[in-house]
């Protein structure tokens, strides 16, 4: 017979399982603090085409999705160029050593420490003008203009959450016939931050 059917009362039982529990080390009534889901919510899309990617890279910042952001940027694997980010002035001054070898692994660590500490349910979103790719492509590139706006409601102190600028991407169409972007580089349009200085302040944890 178990040594719990021997309590001959419901509270006896009860009081039984909280001894036992307690024992044993377990954190049934313990509250823990909500964390963000990294990598929650895929919408991503088979990237058949420049503008697909610009959607991908739009939906993986508001689903704070870092596999699929990194799936917007080149591959080598893929037989594409490394893939390569120039910040604006205002960025690189903020920490030129950052920058010197930045790559995919750089800009997959500085959007996940951004996801790691947004704000409980906050969203973070991008927009970018034009939405949309229309360049030609010459050969299997696409060059693309755009200005953006980017907020990142996070939780660090003294880091920015807000940027805005110019940016121009360079597509490149892989063996598999897929776009990825193979380099970006960033602009300042005024004295607002710059995305670049968003990278520098999140790539360390």
């Amino acid at each position: 017979m178990k040594i719990i059917d021997r309590i001959p009362t419901l509270a006896g039982r009860a009081l039984l399982a909280a001894a036992l529990c307690a024992a044993a080390g377990c954190s049934l009534f313990e509250t823990r603090s909500p964390q963000n889901p990294i990598n929650a919510g895929s919408t991503f899309e088979a990237p058949t085409t420049p503008t697909v990617v610009l959607r991908n890279l739009e939906s993986a910042i508001g689903s704070a999705n870092a596999n699929d952001y990194r799936k917007c940027f080149s591959d080598t694997s893929r037989g594409l160029p490394r893939f390569i980010f120039t910040p604006a002035p205002q960025g690189a001054a903020a920490d030129p050593a950052k920058f010197a070898d930045w790559g995919i692994e750089q800009e997959e660590q500085y959007i996940r420490n951004i996801f790691s500490e947004l704000q409980p349910g906050a969203v973070c979103s991008v927009i970018f003008s034009p939405g949309d790719v229309t360049d030609v492509p010459i050969a299997d590139s696409v060059q693309f203009s755009a200005r953006y706006s980017v907020s990142f409601p996070h939780m660090r102190q003294g880091a920015e959450r807000e940027a805005r600028g110019l940016l121009q991407f360079t597509f490149r169409q892989s063996r598999q016939n897929e776009w990825y972007i193979t380099s970006w580089r960033d602009i300042a349009s005024d004295t607002s931050a710059t995305w670049s200085l968003i990278k520098a302040r999140f790539v360390d944890k």
